[in-house]
């Protein structure tokens, strides 16, 4: 499928996406859709006081922790830097970073597990290591690609379902666009 949507944060940045399924329920039609490119997320490492102090390598010896909005503002001109190294585009996209171009091939040592707020283990490719006053930061791609719910009303501009969406109205959004063998 081609079709397109652009979504808008409050912030005004916008995130292109591709829509992967379309439903009318109660007269209002949703997307599950998908950024156009891979997202991508700045982390960088807590030293484990127990570790080694050789932390000129990313291993097991930290933490991985997300910086605050500002600390990602000061480190955007390196990570920048490192991404053009690999002929990619970083983009400060609505809801997520994203970067344009084709992500290199993952090698078994750049595939890192993640455990999520949830308790769940997700997969990230790590594309590349910097250094930033003394701090080991990385970039991270989830190898499984970001989705969201969107409302897409007749007239007016589509927008990520909001967090108050009621339960019923979310499960059957689910049940409806999660199957995408459909």
């Amino acid at each position: 499928m081609s079709n397109t949507l652009r979504l808008r944060d409050d912030r005004q940045q916008t995130l292109v996406c591709e829509i992967l399924k379309e439903v009318s329920l109660d007269g209002l039609t949703y997307a599950l859709v998908m950024p156009m490119w891979p997202s991508v997320q700045i982390l960088g490492w807590e030293e484990d006081t127990a570790g080694s102090a050789d932390d000129s390598v990313a291993d097991a010896d930290g933490s991985l922790v997300e910086p605050d909005s500002e600390e990602v503002t000061a480190v955007l001109p390196v990570a920048q830097a490192m991404l053009e190294e690999l002929n990619l585009k970083l983009n400060l996209s609505a809801f997520t970073m994203t970067v344009e171009g084709n992500l290199p091939k993952p090698q078994e040592d750049d595939v890192v597990e993640i455990v999520n707020e949830a308790g769940d283990v997700d997969e990230f490719q790590l594309l590349a290591t910097f250094f930033h006053q003394s701090r080991q930061y990385g970039l991270f791609s989830p190898r499984d690609p970001l989705l969201f719910f969107a409302v897409v009303p007749r007239n007016g501009e589509p927008h990520v379902l909001p967090p108050d969406t009621p339960d019923d109205l979310l499960a059957r959004l689910q049940d409806r666009l999660l199957d995408l063998a459909q």
